[in-house]
């Protein structure tokens, strides 16, 4: 038999390496879904096997998971203008980011993440964060998620989480509302209004720097925190303060908003 060509060969071989990767994989291999934005030192990025130091404007692709150690934190700004302020001792992959399509998966492994999701108009829209015990489904909000010791916890600084177990049976949670899962196959509790401890708590742990509060928003709320005098205000509503003044993903006080035209803000 008359032997085979090595180019050949090596031809047949790299056709069949093509044949078995999985249909997207290759497409989605160094597909950038975003930046860090912001770091505390402690904070790594694995891809692969590389094992990244995040700092300012590192890009964050497909796949990558951030993780960040004791006392390092990291916010990360995704192409469709979403944040994600991930807390100390966390770990979290961004398993796609499809700003066109606005297809998104994050898994949390574990630790803490407050999120701040542009509104999600296409047909079909996703915007995911999914752990071990549960995922959290979002249309446009201000949230916090953790996810330690098994029990994963929602709560809503603005809009609704749908905030499903494992087995698909879900809860709403609204803005001002916390919700657990204890089990991935126990049905989520029933949302109950957040405690003042609760939410500055939440907050806290996912600040990136204390000169965020200074920063100017690129979202805004419907509310406006006032602490000083003990109220929240929305337009043409006064109800009692429930919520602390706590500030937004992005860095601004939720709530501050500005009266056009003037730019001033409202009183």
């Amino acid at each position: 038999m008359k032997p085979h060509s090595p180019i050949l060969l090596s031809i047949v071989i790299l056709l069949s390496v093509a044949i078995s990767i999985p249909p997207g994989v290759a497409a989605q291999a160094g597909q950038k879904a975003g930046q860090v934005s912001r770091a505390i030192p402690d904070v790594g990025i694995a891809r692969g096997q590389q094992q990244l130091t995040a700092s300012l404007k590192t890009v964050v692709d497909w796949g990558d998971v951030v993780h960040t150690n004791e006392g390092g934190r990291a916010r990360v700004s995704l192409d469709d203008g979403s944040v994600l302020n991930v807390g100390s001792s966390s770990s979290l992959t961004v398993t796609q980011h499809n700003a066109a399509a606005q297809q998104t998966q994050i898994e949390l492994t574990y630790g803490r993440v407050r999120s701040g999701v542009v509104k999600q108009s296409k047909p079909n829209a996703k915007f995911e964060i999914r752990t071990a015990a549960g995922v959290a489904g979002v249309v446009g909000t201000d949230f916090f998620l953790s996810y330690l010791n098994g029990i994963f916890q929602v709560i809503v600084y603005d809009g609704h989480v749908r905030f499903c177990n494992l087995d698909g049976q879900c809860v709403d949670v609204l803005a001002g509302m916390t919700a657990t899962i204890r089990n991935g196959h126990q049905p989520p509790d029933q949302p109950t209004s957040a405690t003042s401890a609760e939410l500055t708590e939440a907050a806290d742990t996912t600040m990136v720097g204390v000169a965020e509060v200074l920063e100017q928003a690129s979202h805004t709320s419907p509310w406006v925190w006032l602490g000083v005098v003990g109220m929240v205000v929305a337009p043409a509503v006064a109800v009692p303060l429930t919520m602390r003044n706590s500030p937004s993903p992005t860095g601004q006080p939720i709530g501050i908003k500005k009266c056009p035209p003037t730019g001033q803000l409202c009183p």
